[in-house]
């Protein structure tokens, strides 16, 4: 993913901060801890995202005190502990970056993408072997994607679908037991899918409009009336799923980065008033 799933800092209160910054620290502790040090790159704000959200509905809040290994003369301060969520999380992270990188090498042989392959392999193959599903959901999404944008598909919907379709199989895969919080999270990282997808099309569209990548909303010819529509439709859907969830941990701060942090986004990107803040 793109890291737009972020709080919204500014409405962040002190224990929710400090919340927030235990897990992303606990997400990066695990990706080292399962899959060594140099793999800790794959570290994304949008899987900490997930961590979070899964611990929520499954009502933990386990963290403890421990130092960084790359900030050694700071104090000790908290991060999560390693539980099957946060494990789950990490795998995310390792299959989407590699997966991004296989995707790069394919479209365009750059070698950055066949080197940073090569270094991921090993981690890679310890998750697809760990959660099959989920780098299922992830290679197809990605292949689909890869397929509509080699195409140059004139359309908004069908890339953007694809990559909301990934996002939603993806949490069939998570290790959720309420079947109503289940088919509720399914729909929340769909329209979520949908929303990150467009929002970084339409920021990037200068730039791949001069490097002559595709972007969807250039293919398509649409302006910006027709992009705010889309993206706070699907930020719009998303919130009305998140609200279906029965979350149990972490509400206030996960409640700042879907109802604050993601409109924040919107505002930083469209410009203006967002339309799910009216």
């Amino acid at each position: 993913m793109f890291g737009y799933i972020q709080p919204n800092k500014d409405e962040l209160r002190f224990r929710e901060y400090n919340e927030y910054r235990a897990y992303y620290c606990g997400l990066c502790k695990c990706i080292g801890h399962e899959f060594g040090e140099p793999m800790k790159i794959a570290l994304s704000y949008d899987c900490t995202f997930i961590a979070l959200l899964l611990t929520g509905l499954a009502g933990v809040e386990n963290t403890r005190k421990c130092r960084c290994l790359y900030k050694p003369l700071s104090r000790a301060r908290m991060a999560a502990v390693d539980d099957e969520y946060l494990r789950f999380a990490a795998d995310m992270d390792i299959i989407l970056a590699y997966c991004k990188l296989d995707d790069n090498w394919r479209d365009d042989k750059k070698p950055g993408a066949i080197a940073g392959k090569a270094v991921m392999k090993v981690a890679f193959n310890k998750a697809k072997e760990r959660r099959p599903e989920l780098y299922n959901a992830i290679s197809e999404g990605i292949r689909e994607l890869s397929e509509l944008e080699t195409a140059n598909t004139p359309e908004l919907d069908p890339p953007a679908d694809a990559f909301a379709r990934m996002m939603k199989n993806a949490a069939l895969a998570a290790p959720v037991e309420n079947a109503q919080n289940k088919l509720a999270l399914g729909h929340v990282l769909y329209h979520l899918g949908r929303w990150v997808y467009l929002i970084d099309a339409w920021e990037d569209r200068e730039k791949d409009g001069k490097k002559g990548s595709y972007n969807p909303f250039l293919a398509a010819g649409a302006d910006k009336e027709r992009a705010e529509f889309l993206i706070n439709h699907s930020l719009n859907e998303a919130i009305y799923a998140y609200e279906l969830l029965d979350i149990k941990a972490h509400e206030s701060l996960l409640d700042n980065i879907i109802l604050d942090g993601c409109p924040a986004k919107n505002r930083e990107v469209l410009g203006g008033k967002d339309e799910q803040s009216l």
